[in-house]
C-alpha cells in the first residue's frame, strides 16, 4: 500500500500552537452515552484527516478524542457499567489513538522544524533579492538620468506653477514643443485681443464654475475653441491666462480651471501639470504687442473692475447724514489742527481695513471651497448609487469585487470630504468672530468721525481731510459689503446643495435597507438540544493543490502588479482592516525601521521564546520588504492579519477596531519578538530614572524599544508637609486628553494639559501617617528618538442611554518641523527637536469610520497619503485636520 501524502502544514508554526486547539469545554452536564457519541465522531473525524494527509488535524482530533475519554473513564456511569461503554468506543480504538498521536506529534515536531529551517533561508534569499533588485533600480536610475537629454530652453520646471512671458515667447519662438494657451479671460476681451498662436483657444471666465468636469466645460466653449481642446492629451506645455494674475489662486477662475483638468478630466493623463503665465496677458501685451492679435487692446483698471462688482449694490452714502447746525462763535483766529493724531489715525484705519479685506478673502476661499467640496460630495453619492445598483446585479466573482474595492474608494472619499467641510466651517467661523469684532471697532470710529463732522467747525483744510477719511471709509464698506454678498450667495448655494446630497443619501439608505431586508436568510431552530456539537472546520480554506515538495511557504500577498515608487505601494482591506494598514504605513515609513527589515538584520534577533515566537516581526519584516520592492501597486496583509489574529482575539474578525490599541499591542509584540540581551550596568552608578529604566528592561533591549519607547516620572508631593514620592513607568506613546469644550487647539495646549499637576483626595502620606491632599504631576524624563502622540478623541458620553462612546471633532494646530520638547521634558539626553513624518487619521464616528495615513516619504523627501490600496500625493498643507489622531515625531536624521 502506498503511504498517504502528507498535505501542507496550514494549522500553526509549532507544535505548541496545535496543543491550544485541542481543549475542550466543561463536560461535567453531559451524559456518559453522549460523550461516547462525541468520541466515536472525533475518532472517525482523525481517522478521515490522516488518511487525506492533514497530519495537523488528525493530531487535533485525536487529541480532543483522548481528552474526551479520560473525561469519561472518571464519569460514575462509565464506572458503573464499563463494558458497555467500551464495547460503544470501540475496544481497541483508544490504544491506537495514543500510538497515532505519538507518531503524528513526532512527525509534526520534525516538519515545523525544518519549515521553519526553509523559512529563515527563504527570508535571507528573498533579502537578497530586495537588494539586487534595489541595486538594479538604483543603477537604472542613474543610467535614465544619464541619458535623458537636457530640457528645451525656458521649459519651466515640474514643480513651478507659473511661466514667465519671455520664457513663452522662447518655447513658441523655438517651435519644437507643442504648447496650448487657454485664455481665461472673460469671451469679448479674447475675442478684442489674444496672443497670436494658432493653439490659443479661449475659455471664458464666465464658462468656468466650481465641481465642473472638463466634458461639462467643453460643452460650455464656444465652437472655434472645441477642435483644439479636444487635443489638449497630446500638448506638451499648456498654458492658462487671465488678465494680471501673478499666481494660481484658490478659488479663482484659473485654480478652477487647473483643477478641472487635473482632477476632473478623467480622460486625459496629462504630462506636466498645466501653468499660469506670470502677469497674464497685461504683461505680454506690454513685452510682446507685435505677437498680438490687437497690440492696442486696454487692459481694464482695478477701479473698473471693482465697480463692476459693486455696480447693483446700494449703499449708505455719507453725504446724506443731516448734521446738527453748529453753533457759530467768534474767533480770533483759525483752529489749530493736530496733523499728526489724524495721520496716526488714519494709518490705523488702513490696518484695520486691509485686515478686514484678508479676513474676507479667506472667508470667500472658503466658501467658494466648500462650494466644490459639496458637489463633489454630491457627485460621490451618485457615483456610489450607480457602483452598489452595478455590484448587485454582477455574477462574475472578479467584477463583483472590483465594485466593492471601488465602493470602499467612495466611502473613504466622501469621510474625507465630510471632515474637509467641518475643517473649513471651524475656521468660518473663527474668521467670522475676527470680522464682527473688526466691524464693532469700524462702526465705533465710524461714529465717532460722524460726529466730529456735524458738530466740528473745521478749517477748509481739515474739513476737506475728513470727507476725503468718509469718502475712504465708504469705498471701503462698498467691497465689505459687496464680498459678503458674494460669500452670502455662495453659501446659499452650498446650503441648497448640502439638501440635494442628504436626499440622495436618505434614498441610497433606504435602497439598501430593502435590498438587505430581501437578502435575509430564513434560520431553522433544531429542537434536539441533546445532540453534540462537533467541532467543523472550513474545508474550502484548503489549498486545492498538494504543495511543493520543497515546502517552502508563500505569503498570500495577493499582489497587484506595477512599477512604482520605493515605499509607495498600497494595502487591501480585507474588511474593515484600515486601522490596520493605516498603523503599517506610518511604521513603513519610519526610515531605521524599515532599514532593519529590508537589510536583514532582524533574523540575528528573533527571538522563539516568546509566546508569538517570532512569528509578528517575521510577517511584519515580509510586508515592509513587499512594499519597498516598487513592483506592486497594492498588496495584502492576510498572512499578518491572521499571524495577529491567533495571539489577540480582538483583531480576528472583519470589525473595524482602534488603530491606537492595535499600535500599542503590535510595539509591546515586536520588541518581546526581536529582544537581545545587553551587559547589565552597575546599579550603584546610576541615578533614579536610569534605575529604573534597566529595572524595566531586565538588560533585554530591542530596537523597537530604544527607537519607541520612553519614559515618564511621576511625582506626589504632600500638601502638608512637601514630603514627595517618584515613580517611573515607559510608554511607546503619548495619549493626551483635549482641552474640554474647545473647537480648536495646538499640541502644545495638549501637552500643558497632560503635563500640568492635578490634586488627588486621600493620599497616605509616609511623613504625616495619615490621608492628605497631595498635587499629582506628570514629566518626561526619557524622549524616545520617535515619539508617537496619541489624541484622545473618544470618550464616554453618560447623557446617552447606553453610555455610547462619542468623537471629538477638535481641529489640532501641530508644527509639522521643529517640534521642541525641551519645555515639556526633564533635560533628557539626545536631540529634543522633532519633526513629522507620519500621521493616522480617522474619519466618521464609532457607528462607522475609516482610517488613513499621510507619511512624508524619506526617500522623495514629499508627503503622500495612504488609503488601503490608494497611494497619492497630497500637499504639506493638507497633512493638518480634525481628523489627526496619531502623530508620529523623529528627531533622527532621515
Amino acid at each position: 500500500m502506498t503511504e498517504t501524502r502528507r498535505i501542507q502544514l496550514h494549522l500553526g508554526k509549532c507544535i505548541e500552537d496545535l496543543d491550544k486547539l485541542y481543549n475542550v469545554p466543561d463536560l461535567k452536564s453531559k451524559r456518559a452515552t453522549l460523550l461516547c457519541k462525541t468520541a466515536q465522531k472525533l475518532f472517525e473525524s482523525a481517522e478521515e484527516a490522516r488518511a487525506k494527509g492533514d497530519e495537523e488535524y488528525s493530531y487535533v482530533y485525536y487529541m480532543k478524542y483522548l481528552r474526551v475519554i479520560a473525561f469519561i473513564s472518571k464519569d460514575k456511569e462509565y464506572l458503573k457499567d464499563k463494558n458497555y461503554f467500551n464495547n460503544m468506543l470501540g475496544p481497541k480504538n483508544p490504544n491506537k489513538a495514543i500510538d497515532a498521536a505519538e507518531k503524528l506529534k513526532i512527525s509534526l515536531i520534525e516538519r515545523y522544524a525544518k519549515e521553519q529551517k526553509a523559512k529563515r533561508l527563504m527570508d535571507i534569499q528573498e533579502n537578497e533579492l530586495i537588494k539586487q533588485k534595489i541595486d538594479e533600480n538604483r543603477k537604472k536610475a542613474m543610467d535614465t538620468i544619464a541619458a535623458e537629454p537636457p530640457p528645451p530652453t525656458g521649459l519651466p520646471g515640474p514643480d513651478e506653477v507659473t511661466i514667465k512671458s519671455d520664457q513663452l515667447y522662447t518655447i513658441l519662438k523655438n517651435g519644437k514643443l507643442k504648447v496650448m494657451i487657454l485664455d481665461a479671460r472673460p469671451g469679448k476681451d479674447y475675442i478684442n485681443s489674444h496672443i497670436n498662436h494658432p493653439a490659443c483657444i479661449s475659455v471664458p471666465e464666465e464658462c468656468i464654475s466650481p465641481g465642473q468636469s472638463a466634458n461639462v466645460l467643453e460643452q460650455n466653449l464656444p465652437s472655434a475653441s472645441r477642435p483644439v481642446w479636444a487635443e489638449r492629451a497630446s500638448s506638451e506645455l499648456i498654458v492658462m491666462l487671465d488678465w494680471s494674475s501673478t499666481t494660481v489662486i484658490p478659488g479663482k477662475p484659473l485654480h478652477l480651471l487647473k483643477t478641472i483638468l487635473l482632477k476632473w478630466d478623467i480622460k486625459v493623463q496629462y504630462s506636466r501639470q498645466p501653468v499660469a503665465l506670470w502677469g497674464g496677458y497685461e504683461d505680454w501685451l506690454l513685452k510682446y504687442p507685435a505677437f498680438t492679435t490687437n497690440p492696442q487692446a486696454i487692459p481694464p483698471s482695478q477701479d473698473i473692475m471693482l465697480d463692476d462688482m459693486l455696480g447693483e449694490i446700494d449703499y449708505p452714502n455719507w453725504s446724506d447724514l443731516n448734521p446738527t447746525p453748529a453753533v457759530s462763535r467768534p474767533i480770533s483766529s483759525e483752529p489749530v489742527i493736530d496733523r499728526a493724531s489724524k495721520s496716526a489715525a488714519v494709518e490705523l484705519y488702513a490696518e484695520r481695513s486691509r485686515n478686514m479685506q484678508h479676513i474676507l478673502e479667506q472667508q470667500e476661499l472658503i466658501a467658494d471651497t466648500s462650494l466644490t467640496l459639496e458637489m463633489q460630495r454630491i457627485e460621490a453619492e451618485q457615483d456610489w448609487e450607480k457602483i452598489r445598483q452595478q455590484g448587485e446585479t454582477e455574477h462574475r466573482d472578479e467584477l463583483r469585487a472590483m465594485y466593492q474595492l471601488r465602493e470602499q474608494e467612495i466611502i473613504s472619499q466622501l469621510m474625507q470630504l465630510e471632515n474637509k467641510q467641518f475643517d473649513m466651517e471651524q475656521e468660518n467661523q473663527s474668521l467670522r468672530e475676527k470680522l464682527e469684532d473688526y466691524q464693532r471697532r469700524e462702526r465705533e470710529e465710524a461714529a465717532k468721525l460722524a460726529e466730529s463732522i456735524a458738530r466740528s467747525h473745521l478749517a477748509p483744510s481739515a474739513d476737506n481731510e475728513a470727507v476725503a477719511t468718509a469718502r475712504e471709509r465708504e469705498a471701503a464698506a462698498r467691497d465689505v459689503e459687496a464680498k459678503r454678498a458674494r460669500i452670502a450667495a455662495v453659501t446659499a448655494q452650498r446650503v441648497s446643495l448640502d439638501r440635494q446630497r442628504e436626499a440622495l443619501e436618505t434614498e441610497r439608505k433606504r435602497k439598501l435597507a430593502e435590498a438587505r431586508e430581501k437578502q435575509k436568510p430564513n434560520y431553522k431552530v433544531s429542537s434536539d438540544e441533546e445532540e453534540p456539537v462537533v467541532p467543523s472546520f472550513d474545508r474550502s480554506t484548503k489549498p486545492a493543490k498538494v504543495a511543493p515538495s520543497s515546502e517552502l511557504r508563500q505569503r498570500d500577498f495577493q499582489p497587484v502588479w506595477a512599477d512604482v515608487g520605493r515605499g509607495l505601494t498600497g494595502l487591501k482591506n480585507l474588511g474593515n482592516t484600515c486601522y490596520m494598514n493605516s498603523i503599517i504605513q506610518c511604521l513603513n515609513n519610519t526610515a531605521i525601521l524599515v532599514t532593519y527589515f529590508c537589510n536583514g538584520q532582524y533574523l540575528e534577533h528573533v527571538n522563539r521564546s516568546h509566546s508569538t515566537r517570532g512569528a509578528i516581526a517575521e510577517e511584519l519584516a515580509a510586508v515592509v520588504r513587499g512594499l519597498w520592492s516598487g513592483q506592486y501597486r497594492f498588496i495584502a496583509t492576510k498572512d499578518l492579519r491572521n499571524e495577529v489574529g491567533k495571539h489577540q482575539r480582538t483583531f480576528r474578525g472583519s470589525e473595524q477596531q482602534d488603530s491606537h490599541e492595535f499600535l500599542t499591542i503590535l510595539m509591546d509584540w515586536l520588541h518581546l519578538d526581536l529582544q537581545f540581551s545587553i551587559k547589565p550596568p552597575l546599579k550603584e552608578n546610576l541615578g533614579a530614572s536610569e534605575r529604573a529604566w534597566h529595572e524595566y528592561t531586565k538588560s533585554k533591549e530591542s530596537l523597537v524599544l530604544r527607537l519607541f519607547y520612553g519614559q515618564i516620572k511621576s511625582t506626589v508631593r504632600c500638601c502638608v508637609c512637601a514630603t514627595h514620592s517618584a515613580t517611573y513607568d515607559s510608554f511607546s506613546n503619548l495619549s493626551l486628553e483635549l482641552p474640554p469644550h474647545a473647537s480648536r487647539c495646538t499640541l502644545s495646549d495638549c501637552l500643558k494639559l497632560y503635563l500640568n499637576g492635578e490634586t488627588i483626595p486621600g493620599w497616605n502620606c509616609p511623613n504625616c501617617k495619615d490621608k492628605r491632599d497631595a498635587v499629582k504631576k506628570l514629566d518626561i524624563s526619557r524622549l524616545p528618538p520617535v515619539l508617537v502622540i496619541h489624541f484622545k478623541r473618544f470618550y464616554l458620553d453618560p447623557k446617552e442611554y447606553c453610555n455610547a462612546f462619542r468623537k471629538r471633532q477638535t481641529y489640532i494646530d501641530f508644527p509639522l518641523e521643529n517640534l521642541d520638547m525641551r519645555q515639556f521634558s526633564l533635560n533628557c539626553p539626545g536631540n529634543p527637536v522633532y519633526n513629522l513624518y507620519a500621521v493616522s487619521n480617522h474619519y466618521g464616528s464609532m457607528e462607522g469610520g475609516h482610517y488613513t495615513a499621510y507619511c512624508k516619504s524619506s526617500v522623495y523627501g514629499k508627503w503622500y497619503k495612504y488609503d488601503d490600496h490608494l497611494v497619492t500625493e497630497i500637499s504639506p498643507s493638507e497633512v493638518k485636520s480634525s481628523a489627526a489622531y496619531i502623530l508620529f515625531y523623529t528627531s533622527c536624521e532621515r
